[in-house]
């Protein structure tokens, strides 16, 4: 449900109320982030009140075919959902609980909220996907500020968490889908040095001006671009993934060493392609995704997690795929799509390998 960020005691008293039937939930709080420094106020009276929420910090919020750029999306979870904390650094993910075992049933799914300026993140996909393998079905954001400011986003009733990511298991199954609609036009080349997000050389040769000339020859105009935001809103790079389709990154900045700074990691010797869509391409991509989600009984929530940057890609036409996807949702279901314009899209769906994702569109579908 979405919800006024009003005062701290209104969201309160909005989140006791719609608890009626289902006491003492987990309540995940996907927050607009002009309300960050607000928000402590509002944890502090989650955690008087014995309100149990985790969440992060969004640059917009999705409600049907909508976006809001102020309030929260609040969706509840069964009590007995379990909530982990990872702490993040170089080389080392460090979890400060056990973290559950899938029930012999398979009924469980994971959503995922990560601080997108945490370091080491590759590796906490690494970790979470090495512990649970093919079982695994999770779907999340990458959670922080519009400007990229190094602020912390992800956060429990406790307070922020820094350098973090939160983690809910959930006896609640889920069909998570994931499409993009970017298709290569130029490649294959490599990713010849990197290092986790930054990526130093393609095809051994300086990455940023490697890169810039490859936007060149698409169109003049690029000649003298910054990668970012220019270059890469338009032509994003994606690496190789043989059987599905590419994945995307999403460059965030260039050095003044030349080298290119992602929102995800680049792992060094990955073979990578030019790619472009329009918005023709991207909404049918989201459609596909919503379609291939098929009809689970008893639906109760969507969650969508569409990538800030496909946003400003579409500028004033954004509410057209999330139009188009509410009248794919409808074909099957009456669930709202709620969720977050998201800064990393985090997903696998139980036969492939776990990504944070650039540029990209998720579905999730939760059920009984």
């Amino acid at each position: 449900m979405y919800l006024a960020f009003s005062s701290p005691q209104q969201v309160v008293e909005d989140l006791n109320a719609a608890t009626a039937d289902d006491p003492q939930p987990v309540w995940m709080l996907c927050v607009a982030d002009r309300h960050g420094e607000a928000l402590p106020e509002l944890l502090d009276a989650c955690r008087d009140q014995g309100i149990r929420v985790y969440g992060g910090l969004f640059p917009g919020l999705i409600h049907g075919a909508g976006v809001k750029y102020e309030g929260i999306v609040a969706i509840a979870f069964p009590a007995v959902s379990q909530l982990a904390i990872a702490d993040l650094s170089e080389g080392r993910v460090a979890w400060r609980e056990p973290l559950p075992d899938i029930p012999a049933n398979g009924h469980a799914s994971f959503h995922l909220l990560i601080d997108c300026l945490a370091p080491n993140i590759t590796g906490l996909m690494d970790d979470i996907y090495n512990r649970y393998g093919s079982r695994l079905v999770c779907y999340g954001a990458g959670a922080g500020y519009h400007d990229l400011r190094a602020l912390p986003s992800v956060f429990t009733e406790q307070g922020y968490l820094q350098d973090a990511a939160v983690m809910l298991v959930t006896p609640l199954q889920a069909r998570v889908r994931v499409r993009h609609g970017w298709r290569r036009i130029a490649g294959p080349f490599v990713a010849s040095r990197t290092h986790d997000n930054v990526v130093q050389e393609l095809n051994w040769e300086p990455a940023a001006s490697f890169y810039r000339d490859l936007a060149a020859q698409q169109s003049a105009d690029f000649a003298a671009s910054p990668v970012y935001p220019d270059i890469s809103a338009i032509y994003p790079l994606c690496i190789a993934k043989e059987g599905g389709e590419d994945v995307i990154r999403d460059a965030v900045s260039e050095t003044d060493s030349g080298d290119i700074v992602f929102l995800s990691g680049v792992a060094e010797n990955s073979v990578m392609y030019l790619a472009h869509g329009d918005q023709d391409t991207l909404i049918a991509a989201a459609c596909q995704a919503v379609d291939e989600c098929s009809t689970p009984d008893a639906i109760r929530h969507c969650f969508i997690s569409d990538c800030y940057s496909r946003a400003l890609n579409f500028g004033g036409n954004f509410h057209l795929e999330l139009e188009a996807v509410q009248d794919a949702l409808r074909r099957f279901c009456d669930a709202t799509p709620e969720g977050v314009l998201a800064l990393g899209e985090v997903a696998n769906n139980g036969g492939q390998y776990l990504e944070l994702f650039n540029k990209t569109f998720v579905v999730a579908l939760t059920h009984r």
